[in-house]
């Protein structure tokens, strides 16, 4: 039962060679996990768009003490499966290397049809990210929700951003991800909506307009969940580790919370310029945390850490009540002391992707990139299947 203290995770998984190239291994992958992995839920782990990539799905919790358990043990399972199946599980939003698929790699199903729909924008589409997801029962309320949720979001992206490369190269984005969904109808931030049926016909007309496939796709930044009654909350890149998660489900927890506060006392979410707004989108996908912001209601440029500041102020009081303040102390303090995930991925890669892949891929602890396991046992496990310092965020640490 979802109730709005509830909060789920899904992750959406890179899988790569030694040397940062995506591998279609997804089925062998969800093969070896039907066969060897116990699990009550029976979509813990699905296909995503390309047979490059892996969901993870966690259960409902109410303690992120409990959620940061489920994840480890959901990473945990994703490495073993990709030891036997000859990949490496790589928790980043986009792909190292180029991948160029072969014309029989793609799914069958829905997923063919998305990429029939959009062609040579989805034929090479990586992008992984991270959706938080939050009890709202209510679809009226679902879409107040998201009004006030509007301009916070830029600053989770710049918070969650960890997509740096792109083709080879460091594409000079926090997060390439954002920045290559943007192509995409449906993008960025939601619309503002007056109610669920407003919200309803302006997905229904993209649907007919033929730039959506149906009612249930789009990739805006949040969204009302079409398959659980949550707030989605999809800004954030696929965390590099399991405390980059948790910061992400804390914020987003906090702000669907206090949207919730303050629509009981009949506060509207705020209206801002929709090309402000697109600015701050970018802003935050380009710089991340390391340069400037825009703040979409004031219009202005401001430092990032500006933003963070202000969006802890804005939820002080709904972490107060739901136990957090601790655990989000130590998560920005970790984020203040080693950056964002592009800050380390760039770190890692300085000698190379076959780095980048040691350090990042799965499984690792709470806080630091665990290299995984190579050598004779992944080869036998393989023969059975067939940066830069974020500036300190010293207020918004010391007024939680």
């Amino acid at each position: 039962m979802w109730k709005t203290d509830t909060v789920g995770v899904e992750e959406e998984f890179l899988l790569v060679d030694p040397e940062g190239g995506p591998l279609a291994k997804s089925s062998a992958m969800l093969s070896w996990l039907r066969a060897n992995v116990k699990v009550t839920e029976p979509a813990r782990f699905k296909p995503e768009l390309q047979p490059v990539q892996i969901e993870a799905v966690s259960a409902v919790h109410t303690e992120m003490a409990a959620l940061g358990a489920d994840l480890t043990a959901m990473r945990g399972e994703l490495a073993a499966a990709g030891r036997a199946c000859g990949a490496s599980v790589l928790p980043v939003g986009t792909a190292p290397r180029t991948w160029d698929p072969e014309p029989d790699d793609h799914a069958d199903g829905r997923h063919a049809s998305i990429h029939d729909r959009f062609r040579e924008m989805m034929r090479v589409y990586t992008a992984c990210g991270m959706h938080v997801h939050v009890g709202v029962g209510e679809p009226d309320l679902a879409v107040g929700v998201l009004n006030h949720l509007r301009p916070w979001l830029p600053t989770l992206i710049a918070v969650g951003a960890n997509s740096p490369f792109h083709n080879g190269r460091d594409s000079g984005y926090s997060s390439w991800r954002v920045a290559e969904q943007a192509r995409f109808p449906g993008a960025g931030l939601p619309p503002f909506a007056r109610s669920a049926d407003d919200y309803d016909d302006r997905v229904a007309t993209l649907v007919d307009c033929g730039v959506l496939l149906d009612e249930h796709m789009s990739f805006w930044l949040a969204r009302p969940s079409d398959a659980y009654p949550t707030v989605e909350v999809r800004a954030a890149d696929t965390a590099a580790t399991i405390d980059d998660a948790l910061l992400q489900a804390v914020l987003a927890r906090g702000l669907v919370h206090s949207a919730l506060t303050k629509l009981a006392v009949g506060a509207e979410g705020p209206r801002f310029d929709e090309q402000v707004g697109a600015a701050a989108v970018w802003s935050a996908a380009r710089h991340g945390l390391t340069g400037p912001a825009i703040d979409p209601i004031g219009e202005a440029r401001v430092p990032a850490s500006h933003m963070l500041d202000g969006l802890i102020a804005w939820i002080a009081d709904e972490l107060e009540e739901s136990g957090d303040v601790p655990l989000l102390r130590r998560l920005l303090s970790t984020l203040n002391r080693r950056g964002t995930g592009a800050a380390r991925q760039r770190l890692a890669a300085r000698s190379g992707f076959g780095d980048l892949v040691e350090a990042f891929g799965l499984p690792g602890p709470a806080l630091t990139p665990h290299r995984p396991h190579r050598g004779s046992d992944a080869a036998h496990d393989h023969a059975e299947c067939d940066g830069a310092a974020v500036p300190r965020a010293a207020s918004a640490i010391r007024n939680v």
